[in-house]
């Protein structure tokens, strides 16, 4: 029934994008620009706004996913030297083990499984998650290359951390907007989840697959089995418990993010490396992600 209910209808939307570009052969920098500056904006707003949780599970999310990231970018360089691989192999495997597909994936599975509450907190991970993603991964991805503080600095030019700042610092005055403003921000925040959910289709379809199965199958391993055990551990140390828990354990166990691809093409990291490596925790997490699920429920 969980995956009937919640997982199918995630990768049907993806299914469609796979179609879409194989049919008319999107543009996909055109629905990322859309969604990164306009879509997920709104949607953190909007959600924000409505959150009902108290500061502390606020505080608690971000907290969550800063330890989680930390930990797996650890956790993916010590294996990466146990197997004596090269620092642009490390830095490869550290970008598709430690950075979450917690937007297109995470949200859209949230909000089938838990509801407009658990999609609330799941909107403070993924911005905690796209903030750990916009300035360590291209760390990692032009580690080498010369060009990491310039790639840091991108997020300076992305209005998702000031939205959320914004947010959080209307709610800390208790301002309320008003109507004429919430709700045309809330129209567009409704279109982010099924826009990301085709862009992740669109990305799919336009990935090139490689013959590297044992390195591959190492950054799957961590990513949705390592990783969800991770997951589980952290939110038992940290005491999380109800809706706060099941929401951190979920987009943590989501398979590795699509913008890490983008940070690996840009600055000249392995790419196919990582391309694969979201290729295939995407199509094998529709059944880790519905293992997650019942054991958090």
């Amino acid at each position: 029934r969980i995956f009937q209910d919640v997982i199918l209808p995630v990768f049907v939307a993806i299914a469609i994008g796979v179609f879409l570009d194989r049919r008319f052969h999107i543009d996909k920098k055109t629905l990322a620009t859309l969604s990164i500056y306009v879509l997920q904006p709104c949607l953190v707003f909007s959600s924000l706004s409505r959150l009902t949780a108290p500061a502390r599970d606020v505080g608690a999310m971000i907290l969550y996913m800063a330890l989680i990231t930390l930990f797996l970018i650890l956790l993916a360089w010590g294996v990466g030297k146990l197997l004596r691989w090269n620092d642009r192999a490390i830095d490869a495997l550290v970008l598709s083990v430690a950075f979450l597909n917690a937007g297109n994936m995470g949200l859209s599975i949230i909000l089938f499984a838990f509801g407009e509450a658990g999609l609330e907190l799941g909107t403070v991970l993924f911005v905690t998650s796209n903030l750990t993603c916009h300035t360590l991964a291209p760390f990692f991805a032009a580690r080498g290359q010369g060009g990491s503080l310039q790639a840091v600095l991108r997020v300076l030019r992305l209005p998702g951390p000031y939205v959320f700042a914004i947010t959080l610092g209307l709610r800390a005055l208790s301002v309320t907007a008003p109507e004429v403003v919430l709700r045309p921000i809330g129209l567009l925040g409704e279109a982010a989840v099924p826009t990301m959910l085709l862009l992740l289709g669109v990305q799919l379809s336009q990935t090139r697959l490689v013959r590297r199965y044992r390195e591959v199958a190492v950054g799957v391993f961590l990513r949705l089995i390592v990783g969800s055990l991770a997951a589980f551990g952290l939110a038992a140390a940290m005491g999380l418990q109800g809706l706060a828990r099941s929401v951190a354990v979920v987009e943590a166990s989501t398979p590795t993010a699509v913008n890490a691809t983008l940070m690996a093409v840009e600055f000249d990291a392995d790419a196919d490396y990582i391309t694969n490596v979201v290729f295939v925790t995407t199509l094998l997490s529709s059944l880790t992600l519905t293992l997650v699920i019942a054991l958090v429920r």
